[in-house]
């Protein structure tokens, strides 16, 4: 299961990210990390991004991203 397939107010936890090297530094850089939980707030219409809650912040990731990070539901 990926972050794209959640729905808003579901939460998960990251087990992995398949992304290229470049992607998954950024990713990390923004506290995107396995082990970590998110928390859907919401996800935009018409390939819009994805909006999460992580820890006490707030991000959007755009659906390409998100179609890339697995999460196990809590």
């Amino acid at each position: 299961m990926t972050i794209n397939e959640l729905s808003p107010g579901q939460r998960a936890t990251i087990i992995k990210i398949n992304k290229g090297e470049a992607a998954r530094n950024r990713l990390l850089s923004m506290g995107i990390t396995p082990g970590s939980t998110v928390t859907i707030l919401a996800r935009h219409p018409f390939r819009g991004p994805v909006t999460i809650d992580l820890g006490n912040s707030r991000m959007a990731i755009g659906r390409e991203i998100a179609r890339a990070i697995e999460v196990k539901l809590e």
